[in-house]
């Protein structure tokens, strides 16, 4: 996936002690489709704190807001976006530095406290100190459609937010289709990543978990022509050839060789049970190996679904790991 995501855990915990029973005769719908995916925050994302000095005073709010807190209101007004953050701070009278009361969540807690919103003249703005924002987007690659329950899993991993360094919240996300315009090819410890463009016009799915197995949701539709597959447990899968699915140009999902080298017994949900190395001249040509934005790719073997792609090796990108079906289908059968 694209770090520029960024991204984010939802206020969702996922208990791997009491599961829905799955059955392996159960057949899901092979993905392999590129998906442009937006979460958005209930309220608006504190990113980071400056400093800022007006009329021989400085002010600094980053003893009372740090990275990760979700402002939820301003002055008493319930905030969403920072479009209405910007429509109250347009609301204030433009003279003094008043101090407004700010409600925001931190762990799961809501507090509030008051921090100095200045006008600034020389900008013809108001000025908080903050950088924020109120949503993520980025590139990933669908696993499955689970006719079961109109689930559907992706990513094989979660979406770490890289710019506050922590696991952030989002209460909402819907997952659209994605065009792959080009690759960043891979390179040894540089890794490499798809490129596409988003089509924010045909909204596929919701987001209503983002675990660190990955994000899961409902779809609202299947695309054309998807193939129907029964999924393997961890005692089927074998060592040797499979097949992974990715769409490297457009839209098109191919299907390209690796080879299994390493299986890891699991009790407990990892996203490293299965190690594999690339084996497919044509995908090695396209990308030199796995790069962000395969994550999620799904693995095939004997007419079988076992897992999906979850990491790179970025030492040796032609190297990568995967996490098993069964743990994906054990949350999306749990929404």
């Amino acid at each position: 996936m694209r770090k520029y995501f960024m991204a984010v855990i939802l206020a969702a915990s996922i208990c791997f002690g009491n599961f829905l029973p799955l059955h392996a005769a159960d057949e899901i719908y092979l993905g392999g489709d590129s998906i442009g995916i937006e979460l958005m925050y209930d309220g608006v994302m504190v990113s980071g704190t400056y400093r800022f000095t007006i009329d021989n005073t400085t002010y600094d709010p980053s003893n009372v807001l740090r990275s990760g807190d979700i402002i939820e209101s301003i002055d008493g007004k319930r905030i969403h976006s920072i479009d209405e953050l910007f429509a109250v701070l347009r609301s204030f009278n433009k003279q003094g530095s008043p101090l407004v009361s700010i409600g925001f969540l931190r762990n799961n807690e809501h507090l509030e406290a008051s921090i100095p919103i200045v006008f600034d003249t020389a900008s013809n703005s108001y000025k908080t100190g903050l950088y924020v924002k109120d949503k993520l987007t980025g590139v990933g690659t669908l696993t499955y459609y689970d006719p079961s329950n109109q689930s559907y899993g992706a990513l094989g991993h979660e979406i770490y937010d890289v710019e506050i360094k922590q696991l952030a919240q989002a209460s909402q996300g819907s997952i659209y289709p994605a065009i792959v315009t080009s690759i960043q090819k891979a390179q040894n410890n540089v890794p490499g990543e798809k490129h596409a463009n988003i089509l924010y016009s045909d909204r596929l799915g919701d987001v209503k978990t983002n675990s660190t197995l990955g994000i899961y949701g409902t779809y609202t539709a299947l695309p054309k022509q998807v193939k129907r597959l029964p999924w393997a447990k961890q005692e089927e899968i074998e060592l040797g050839e499979a097949t992974l699915y990715t769409v490297i140009k457009g839209q098109k999902i191919e299907a390209f060789t690796i080879e299994i080298t390493k299986l890891h017994k699991q009790s407990e949900p990892s996203v490293k049970g299965i190690e594999f190395v690339v084996k497919d001249e044509r995908l090695k040509q396209a990308s030199n190996g796995i790069v962000q934005g395969m994550s999620g790719s799904p693995i095939v073997q004997n007419g079988k679904i076992i897992g999906a792609i979850t990491h790179v090796v970025t030492s040796n990108p032609m190297s990568g790991y995967g996490l098993y079906i069964e743990f994906m289908l054990n949350t999306s059968r749990n929404l």
